[in-house]
């Protein structure tokens, strides 16, 4: 027997909505179905008891159950299958065969309606992280669909931040299916060649959710110098520099290995001389950059997550200030700016004030000519603000 979480009074109102997380203080009781344990199959109802989906639970979160069906439908592997497919529907519509990228998401966790999975074509290889134990039960369907489907030389499995931080190790990493991932990796974003690490980089190697956005940096970087900080394997930069025409790209980033891929693309593109790798934190480079009067025609300001959750709000927003009033200041007069934000919990609307507050405090004033977000293979789910998690905007800088 299927066990039953009732939700509190008015607590069910996001969840009719489209939302995807019923949060442990919504829950007011559960009836049926034994002991429950991680990744079981729940059935969410209202306080009357109205059947909104189903969902799998986890104890160890403070998001309790992750909807996954609504209404009267049931999960099972034939829904698992079809809501893949529809997946890959879209991608396929994005990514033509002949498309000259092969580095995106197959699989978007919630956005996609699989919370908790994702899935990235890397090159010739498929990365996979699973973020919730309810699909980690059915695995072996979820790797045969993409296998079936894509045909990748293998599937490497990674293992998220959050998954960690539930205990889960490194020891669950490793090969699934097929050959492991060759070191480096070489991927292409619409024409352009990256190298990456899928089995020791960042996350699953690549970020391609600034796809759209790298697009838009590089229309302005013509015949200019171009600052990539917090540069990872060079998205930005090297975009700036193959398809956008900068005359100079410095990639600043704590990585040596991520700016070696960098280096090492730059140079099988053609482009080693015109490409700058510094090895530094961005915030003391930028300090000394400041004193030094140097200054540059774009500036991209890509950090990592600063705000993973509630509790660090105030602190995160306090960094993103300072962050953007340091970048702010190296950019030349009629110069432009690039920053982002990959942080959920900070919406757009936020994150453009701590932007302008970084610029007065610099007495620099800000014209913005565009607000962009994650590409569509990494698809917000409307119910759930929290899944438009990344922010892109474009300023020009006076």
């Amino acid at each position: 027997m299927t066990a039953k979480v009732f939700l509190k009074p008015r607590k069910a109102k996001p969840l009719w909505w489209g939302a995807a997380w019923v949060y442990e203080g919504s829950i007011d009781r559960i009836r049926g179905g034994g002991r429950l344990t991680c990744g079981d199959l729940v059935e969410v109802c209202d306080h009357e008891g109205r059947r909104i989906g189903q969902g799998f639970w986890n104890p160890q979160s403070l998001i309790r159950v992750r909807m996954v069906t609504r209404g009267e439908e049931s999960f099972d592997e034939a829904f698992l299958r079809r809501r893949m497919r529809r997946a890959f529907s879209l991608r396929r519509t994005l990514f033509p065969r002949g498309a000259d990228t092969d580095a995106y998401r197959l699989v978007h966790a919630e956005g996609d309606g699989l919370p908790g999975l994702v899935a990235d074509r890397v090159g010739d290889w498929i990365v996979v992280s699973f973020d919730d134990e309810g699909l980690v039960r059915w695995r072996e369907v979820v790797l045969d669909e993409l296998e079936s489907v894509w045909k990748p030389r293998g599937i490497w499995r990674r293992v998220s931040r959050s998954a960690r931080e539930r205990g889960e190790g490194a020891e669950l990493e490793g090969l699934l299916r097929g050959r492991a991932p060759e070191s480096p990796v070489g991927c292409r974003e619409e024409g352009v060649r990256f190298l990456v690490d899928p089995v020791a980089g960042q996350k699953t190697g690549f970020f391609s959710d600034q796809r759209l956005n790298r697009r838009v940096a590089e229309s302005v970087a013509a015949g200019r110098d171009v600052l990539d900080a917090f540069s990872y394997v060079g998205g930005f930069g090297l975009r700036c520099l193959v398809r956008g025409n900068a005359r100079q790209v410095t990639a600043v980033d704590s990585s040596a290995p991520a700016l070696e891929l960098a280096a090492t693309a730059a140079a099988q593109g053609g482009v080693r001389e015109k490409f700058i790798v510094e090895k530094a934190n961005v915030l003391r480079y930028l300090d000394h950059a400041a004193k030094a009067q140097r200054t540059w025609g774009l500036v991209l300001l890509d950090p990592p997550k600063l705000v993973p959750r509630r509790g660090a709000l105030r602190k995160g927003l306090k960094l993103y200030q300072e962050i953007n009033r340091k970048g702010i200041a190296v950019v030349e007069p009629g110069g432009y700016l690039g920053t982002s934000s990959c942080s959920g919990l900070v919406d757009t609307a936020t994150f453009k004030q701590t932007v302008q507050a970084a610029a007065f405090e610099v007495g620099r004033e800000l014209q913005l000519l565009h607000v962009g977000g994650q590409s569509p293979d990494h698809p917000a789910l409307a119910g759930q603000p929290e899944s438009r998690y990344l922010d892109f905007l474009l300023y020009r800088v006076f």
